[in-house]
């Protein structure tokens, strides 16, 4: 049986229409903290994804700084903002090249400026280093943060190699995740999509957690089979423009840096 435990989206970075989940309770649903504060308020996904709509109530203020510390990571691990056109919460990231140039996105257009000719051949783009453990971290807690709270028990083991120092040696289930990102598009409307499903049988209990973040798809699926493995299938898509490029990662067994190669070379004319 397959249940669509979230469905949101959002459009132009609006804040409303607002999703809330779980209750204001005394209670926080990370570290189960009866003395905790919430003043900061909690965003179930975070800023630097495009969300401005979406809190989660019963996320207190100790963890959301160390959730804070993950979405550092995080933001290392997703392509460059002139490709994914998501403004976070400092606005559109700058990627800089070797050389003194710079490449950036804005709300209408992507934007080069460079005191160098650099542009006129082939440059890579490094983003800085992460953390596996980190990055996966805060797509997981991205996860927890939109379950409904009687969803959340089944979580508390997991709740808890997350919020500790521990990392994939004392996690003993897969650590995967499918993203995808489509050729920079000015024409796309920005626009947050997130789904979370439970998939449940006799012998499965499996959560997927889907968003499309502008040009960037997130596919997370959670199962408490720890010998399950994802596979993941696509729709070919109508146009070059509506297609994602996607790749499964296993950050168990994955790079801790990701480079892009553009290309500004005119073709010769025959």
């Amino acid at each position: 049986m397959k249940e669509i435990l979230v469905d949101h989206n959002q459009k132009n970075y609006c804040i409303y229409p607002r999703l809330e989940i779980g209750k204001n309770t005394s209670e926080c649903r990370f570290c189960k903290s009866t003395s905790a504060t919430y003043d900061n308020l909690s965003h179930s996904l975070p800023e630097l994804l495009g969300n401005k709509s979406i809190f989660t109530i019963n996320e207190c203020d100790s963890c959301n700084s160390i959730f804070s510390d993950f979405e550092n990571h995080l933001s290392r691990f997703i392509p460059p903002s002139f490709i994914t056109q998501i403004k976070g919460k400092r606005g559109y990231s700058n990627s800089f090249v070797k050389g003194g140039g710079k490449i950036f996105a804005t709300s209408n257009s992507i934007e080069i400026k460079s005191k160098l000719d650099i542009f006129s051949k082939e440059v890579i783009i490094s983003n800085q280093r992460f953390s596996n453990v980190k990055v996966y971290k805060a797509l997981l807690k991205c996860l927890i943060s939109l379950l409904p709270d009687q969803e959340v028990v089944m979580f508390n083991d997991v709740i808890k190699w997350l919020i500790s120092n521990k990392g994939f040696k004392d996690f003993e289930y897969p650590a995967l995740v499918s993203m995808g990102y489509r050729l920079p598009n000015l024409d796309n409307k920005e626009l947050l999509s997130v789904t979370l499903f439970k998939e449940k049988s006799k012998n499965k209990l499996r959560y997927i957690l889907s968003g499309k973040f502008n040009n960037l798809f997130l596919v997370l699926p959670f199962s408490f089979n720890f010998k399950e493995k994802a596979t993941f299938q696509t729709i070919p898509a109508r146009t070059e423009s509506e297609r994602f490029y996607f790749k499964e990662i296993d950050f168990k067994d994955y790079s801790t840096q990701h480079k892009f190669k553009l290309n500004f070379k005119q073709p010769h004319s025959q």
